[in-house]
């Protein structure tokens, strides 16, 4: 994956050690970490440090290419793909809430999917959203994913297992 997008309004490079505290405060709001599986609650400093040390090392291995999203205010999130032990790749972001509503993560995840349709190709990607988080589901098929199923995945955030809606990419949207 390339190491750095550009997109109308937004940048997406790999994550770097001075986005740790804007992360941390971001990420560290119950309304984020309730709809993402691998994100605990409370979020502290030193979890975001530990996190970004961790991605240069993932990337390199091929395991997980995250972006930190940064707008004129710096940053806001984050979008990346993930690769799995069965040869899909999926597609995640999250955008801090006070950059809800504003076409940032549809932006951002548009640019992360076209790098990896070009690396991975269309028939391994997939993503999902949990059965409450309906403006996720709303950015998925915009990019062309088309929903397969349901499963149940762990919510680090909520310590439980919730409803997961799995999707697949259909097409690429012109």
């Amino acid at each position: 994956m390339q190491e750095e997008l550009k997109t109308e309004r937004l940048s997406l490079r790999p994550l770097c050690r001075d986005d740790a505290e804007r992360l941390a405060d971001l990420a560290n709001n119950w309304n984020v970490a309730r709809m993402l599986s691998r994100m605990p609650y409370p979020y502290s400093l030193d979890m975001a440090h530990d996190w970004i040390c961790k991605q240069e090392a993932m990337r390199a291995e091929g395991e997980e290419f995250v972006y930190a999203i940064a707008n004129g205010d710096g940053f806001i999130g984050t979008c990346g793909v993930q690769a799995h032990a069965d040869g899909t790749h999926e597609i995640g972001y999250w955008i801090g809430e006070p950059y809800w509503n504003r076409g940032y993560a549809s932006e951002a995840a548009r640019a992360a999917l076209a790098e990896a349709v070009a690396r991975f190709g269309t028939e391994t990607l997939i993503s999902g959203h949990f059965w409450e988080n309906h403006a996720s589901g709303r950015v998925l098929t915009k990019l062309g994913f088309r929903y397969t199923g349901e499963d149940q995945r762990w919510c680090l955030a909520r310590q439980e297992k919730v409803r997961c809606l799995t999707m697949r990419l259909a097409r690429m949207e012109a």
